[in-house]
């Protein structure tokens, strides 16, 4: 980035974090407002910003944020209560995933007809991960159970990596070089998928777990600095990441477990851990999300016609909630509530590392119809989650009190001590 640019990222900072309170009620987000700014300084407007979307920098940016987002996120987890209701995330990851893939697929293919199968199953599976982080303030709301916080963030912590292998296996697919596997290919796509989860999770488990114990030891024994606690963040979310990426792990996945880890064999290190990951890792989202602003829309600007925006909105409103819907039948949640967690699959950061990925292999031509669509639904889903993340929170938890449902309301307290899934009607 050239200095005006920085200039202006800094003020902007500076800027929107001394109304931010404010902001927030009126659910104007920091990515709206961060990529608003990127589409001001890009080459669609005042043209400051000289980087092009196959630059190597900006997939490092994007992955770099989206590991420290993931293991700060992760690492706030409080796993006892995911323990109690581990069959909700679970079935929106092993059933709600792939269904999302398969009907994403399918719309893909009726309205966006130049693609062939290959290219729709890629596209949505670029589309399938979410972005928990474009929904902060249902996050951090006090008003909704944390049952519900919890399994938002742990669904879009995990399926980001989920989707990555594949990713490259429809990648190969579609024509990507250099992916075409040797031998029996169902054997070597299922050796790739069960390397990549297996050894991310193992990967991720022990640098958390380890070094967590290890930085704990240290902090208690007061030989720590308290900068380097800190930025034990940032290095244990790169171990666990480029550890798993060496012996061919996801790293991503390895990110967020390695977080899950270290916030649970920690506890005086914990605080201050998650607190700078987190500060680090929203810094690098906005930039990112100036950055797409910047370069990625505009691009897809170009390539964009009227069938593209219309696949982004049936992706949002259409695909994943029903997806999660399906995965969710028969749990006993409140229709609302499966509604609730459908809608609030906000694309992002992993869209954006994929589509980046994507225009590194397939090639600038190939790869454009399906980098402007992901621009696309992301530009959209920043909007329409942002502006409704706040909203539809203040409704949900009005809706559950509305109810005057005491025995539902309990039932929430009893599984955030560790009550059973089939004993809730939530």
């Amino acid at each position: 980035m050239e200095s005006p640019t920085l200039l202006i990222l800094a003020v902007a900072i500076l800027a929107y974090g001394l109304v931010s309170r404010h902001l927030r009620k009126i659910s104007l987000t920091a990515p709206i407002v961060f990529a608003a700014l990127g589409v001001l300084i890009g080459s669609a407007a005042l043209d400051l910003f000289d980087v092009d979307i196959a630059s190597h920098q900006i997939e490092i940016l994007a992955e770099l944020t989206l590991v420290l987002v993931l293991f700060a996120d992760a690492a706030g987890i409080d796993l006892r209560l995911l323990h109690a209701d581990q069959a909700v995330p679970a079935r929106m990851l092993v059933i709600g995933l792939p269904l999302a893939v398969l009907l994403g697929t399918g719309a893909a293919l009726l309205l966006l007809p130049g693609l062939g199968l290959w290219q729709a199953a890629l596209l949505a599976t670029m589309l399938a991960p979410t972005d928990a982080a474009l929904a902060r303030s249902v996050l951090v709301d006090d008003r909704l159970p944390t049952r519900v916080k919890q399994t938002i963030n742990a669904e879009s912590g995990l399926n980001d990596g989920l989707a990555l292998p594949l990713v490259f296996l429809f990648l190969a697919l579609a024509g990507a070089s250099g992916q075409a596997p040797d031998g029996n290919p169902l054997i070597h796509w299922t050796g790739f998928f069960t390397a990549q989860v297996g050894l991310g999770i193992i990967v991720g488990v022990a640098a958390g777990g380890i070094s967590g114990r290890l930085v704990e030891r240290a902090v208690t024994a007061g030989e720590m600095d308290k900068m380097f606690e800190r930025l034990s963040a940032v290095a244990l979310a790169l171990l666990a990441y480029v550890g798993a990426s060496l012996i061919g792990g996801n790293g991503f996945i390895a990110a967020f477990t390695g977080g899950m880890a270290f916030g649970r064999f920690t506890r005086r290190a914990r605080k201050p851990v998650i607190s700078f990951g987190e500060t680090e890792g929203q810094l690098l989202a906005l930039i990112t999300f100036v950055v797409f602003g910047a370069v990625m829309l505009p691009q897809a600007l170009g390539e964009v016609d009227w069938r593209m925006p219309v696949f982004a909105l049936v992706s949002l409103f259409l695909v994943r909630p029903l997806a999660i819907w399906l995965s969710l039948t028969g749990t006993g949640l409140l229709a609302t509530t499966k509604l609730f967690f459908g809608w609030f699959g906000p694309r992002g950061l992993a869209s954006i590392v994929f589509a980046l990925i994507v225009e590194s292999q397939l090639g600038a031509g190939q790869a454009a119809p399906l980098v402007a669509t992901v621009a696309v639904t992301v530009g959209l889903s920043v909007i329409l989650h942002g502006l409704s993340a706040g909203p539809l929170a203040a409704l949900y938890a009005r809706r559950l009190q509305a109810r005057g449902d005491k025995d539902a309301l309990m039932e929430f307290a009893r599984v955030e001590h560790g009550s059973d899934l089939k004993k809730s009607r939530f």
